[in-house]
């Protein structure tokens, strides 16, 4: 009796193995690779896009605690074509004396508030700074001022007017 149960156990998973084991009757669909992963948003889509990359931006802004002496102000720019927020945040001072320049401008990943790019001047002295792992370029402060403009200005271009 235990001999015959182990036998129907073994027939049992003979037929199962090989059942399981045979070819679908239908295919498997072919994967497109030149169809692209990332679909444009529609109109609406990106008016409400832009509405929220505003928010994002105000939020950056108000968060952003500055002096008594200086002001600031943001951009933001919903960019469909990569489907990100970017944020310019502007703070200079606002009586300025001889001698006395402040001004600082960062861009900011909407959606995260991670800074992208950062370009400075103060008394005279200007730098710049992208922050990506590697950094695109080295040089010295002045180099890196007009590298980091140029990418926060890349970066902020309406595509409305491209």
């Amino acid at each position: 009796m235990l001999e015959l149960r182990r036998m129907k156990l073994v027939a049992l998973s003979a037929l199962l193995f090989f059942f399981g084991c045979q070819k679908s009757s239908s295919p498997i669909p072919a994967v497109n690779v030149n169809v692209p992963s990332f679909r444009s948003p529609t109109a609406t889509e990106v008016f409400n896009l832009r509405s929220i990359c505003a928010e994002l931006g105000e939020k950056i802004m108000k968060n952003t605690v500055i002096g008594d002496e200086l002001k600031k102000e943001q951009l933001s720019h919903y960019e469909p074509k990569t489907n990100r927020c970017y944020v310019r945040l502007t703070v200079w001072k606002a009586n300025l004396g001889k001698g006395d320049e402040y001004f600082q401008q960062y861009l900011f990943d909407g959606q995260t508030g991670q800074v992208l790019a950062a370009i400075r001047r103060e008394h005279g002295v200007r730098s710049g700074d992208i922050y990506s792992d590697p950094s695109p370029s080295q040089g010295n402060s002045d180099e890196m001022y007009l590298d980091a403009s140029i990418f926060i200005s890349q970066m902020m271009a309406d595509d409305r007017q491209q």
